[in-house]
């Protein structure tokens, strides 16, 4: 029965890619209060969830929400684990994966026109990004930087056309924090000033109006 799945052959499982079998084995594994608080079983779970995110007959809203619980089912096994050892020993890659996919989901939702979608896994690449820094984890192949720009500009592009305007406020003024200016973000200023007009925020209004002309002084 899957209550008697051992750890070890959960692992085999996902050596033979039996993603949905090992599913329903790592599921019923953790539900049994001996086993809650074990780290591998979390480390499973994450490496399940993620490899299923990625299986031909799984929707994108279910890949993403795979992968939100992966995500989570990663930071649990570090919680659970002091010495860091499974994670450790990939090198972290898991972290770097889930960027990734979070980063493809929300393209693939972007071009399929589901901008609230987009919004989510792009928003989620930039929390996992995020963690990757706070953790100080460095990659050969890629390097994370405090800003993404890109990344930072889709998600709020994703807001603006999912009609949630405090979405896009609230990414824009990653951008506007960071003073970044030049070709292409003075709509950026643009917004950000009409929205706190529609908010009747006056401080946030003067204060991007003072910045928004110091950069732009022709508008």
């Amino acid at each position: 029965t899957g209550m008697s799945q051992t750890i070890e052959s959960i692992g085999d499982m996902i050596n033979k890619q039996q993603y949905t079998e090992a599913k329903t084995a790592i599921d019923a594994f953790i539900a049994n209060p001996k086993n809650a608080e074990k780290a591998d079983g979390w480390y499973y779970k994450g490496r399940i969830y993620n490899s299923l995110s990625y299986e031909k007959t799984t929707t994108p809203i279910d890949a993403y929400n795979f992968k939100l619980q992966a995500f989570d089912a990663f930071k649990k096994t570090q919680q659970l684990d002091p010495k860091d050892l499974r994670l450790k020993m990939e090198a972290y890659n898991s972290y770097m994966n889930l960027y990734y996919g979070f980063f493809d989901l929300g393209a693939n939702f972007y071009n399929g026109k589901e901008f609230d979608n987009a919004y989510n896994s792009f928003g989620k690449a930039l929390d996992v990004k995020d963690y990757i820094l706070s953790k100080e984890y460095t990659y050969p192949e890629l390097k994370f930087y405090p800003l993404d720009t890109a990344l930072v500009l889709n998600t709020a592009i994703a807001a603006m056309q999912s009609k949630n305007s405090d979405g896009a406020a609230k990414y824009y003024r990653k951008l506007t924090d960071a003073n970044v200016a030049g070709d292409g973000y003075q709509e950026v200023y643009e917004f950000l000033a009409d929205y706190y007009l529609q908010k009747k925020d006056e401080a946030n209004l003067q204060a991007i109006l003072v910045k928004g002309k110091s950069f732009y002084p022709k508008n």
